[in-house]
């Protein structure tokens, strides 16, 4: 018989849409999904949707699942039991852990500088697009895929965005190209947004490559050396997490 309220004590709802983010090789991706199914200590959900990272889910990979309630964030550990092709790409998950709450504002995985800056490429598919105001946020958490932050200022789902940044303690990344995979209103002057970089090899599909000279100068892709710098401070903030004991 399928559950109608909850997992082990866990209070998901059917049809709820969750975050799943999987960590391999110092990479890490992100994917949203709604549940089709809750059972005694599994749930099912539909096919997870990516917002960031290039990482491919597979059967037997250790997930982080998060979903929000007003009052805040919660986590727990889950881990990919099974895949359903037939039925559309579904996903079963064993649940693995308790679940944490977590206030909005301390949802951060990395240690990160707070200030970022975008801007707005208001018409990505006609000749004469223009970009918006600068507008700043704070950075909440990097990929070598994406960035997550909170900002005033929300831009709309698909919006093009032109993003600079500052690792803390690192080189800054200016003017990177990323689309908004993700946006969610937090309170009535908050929003939580997600982006993931765009690449060369993408760029196309966003009908970037006729408005190069609408860019700011030194605009660019999220290229293999910027992948590289982020994938280095991402090891050495884990590095360091490990010796002040916040991770196993």
């Amino acid at each position: 018989m399928k559950s109608k309220y909850g997992v082990r004590g866990i209070p998901l709802e059917l049809w709820e849409k969750i975050t799943l983010t999987v960590s391999k090789n110092c990479e890490q991706a992100e994917f949203i999904a709604r549940i089709e199914d809750l059972k005694k200590d599994s749930f099912v959900i539909e096919s997870p949707l990516r917002q960031s990272g290039s990482i491919r889910l597979e059967k037997g990979d250790d997930v982080e699942v998060s979903f929000n309630r007003k009052d805040a964030t919660y986590i727990f550990k889950a881990n990919i039991a099974d895949f359903f092709e037939d039925e559309g790409g579904s996903v079963e998950l064993n649940v693995k852990s308790d679940v944490s709450r977590m206030q909005r504002r301390r949802f951060v995985r990395l240690d990160i500088s707070g200030n970022i800056h975008f801007r707005v490429l208001e018409s990505a598919k006609s000749p004469d697009g223009a970009l918006s105001p600068r507008v700043p946020g704070s950075l909440l958490n990097i990929s070598a895929g994406g960035i997550l932050f909170e900002t005033r200022f929300a831009p709309r789902e698909n919006d093009i965005l032109v993003v600079s940044l500052a690792l803390k303690g690192d080189e800054k990344l200016e003017n990177i190209l990323s689309v908004a995979k993700r946006v969610e209103k937090l309170d009535e002057n908050l929003h939580l947004v997600g982006a993931e970089f765009i690449t060369e090899d993408n760029m196309a599909d966003y009908g970037l490559e006729q408005l190069r000279s609408l860019l700011p100068a030194g605009t660019g892709t999220f290229d293999e050396n910027l992948q590289k710098l982020v994938l280095q401070f991402i090891y050495k903030q884990q590095i360091e997490r490990k010796k002040k004991g916040l991770t196993t």
